[in-house]
């Protein structure tokens, strides 16, 4: 997502592609970052507990990491067992929006992000 700062855990597109090979990274990263947005609207709209939350759990990261992964097991065992959960509407929150870019910081973290981020995109992309 192009609106957060390159590291080592965020994968972020190419500002301005130069070639085919960064422009097929970043249809590649626009695919996935799709199939995350529904994930996390199909799972809000079945679990109130993950909807108008401020944009984050309000919880540790390891709790809510926990909240999400546990909402995310209910629903696999609900739709195996044909259990469909109702949706609830989602508010328009949802919907994806184009943010600016933040640029890479500097110091550590950044430059670990970048040597990822190269070597995702030779060996997939390259």
């Amino acid at each position: 997502d192009s609106a957060y700062a390159l590291r080592p855990w965020i994968l972020t597109p190419y500002l301005t592609p130069g070639n085919q090979n960064e422009w097929r990274y970043n249809i590649g990263h626009r695919r996935t970052r799709a199939v995350i947005e529904r994930t996390f609207s199909l799972l809000k709209s079945c679990f109130r507990c993950l909807h108008n939350s401020g944009g984050a759990l309000q919880y540790a990261p390891k709790t809510a990491c926990k909240i999400v992964a546990t909402c995310a097991i209910l629903h696999n065992v609900a739709t195996r067992r044909g259990l469909y959960l109702t949706l609830n509407d989602t508010d328009s929150e949802d919907e994806e929006q184009e943010l600016p870019h933040r640029q890479p910081g500097d110091g550590s973290i950044a430059m670990e992000g970048r040597q990822r981020w190269d070597h995702i995109f030779t060996f997939y992309f390259g």
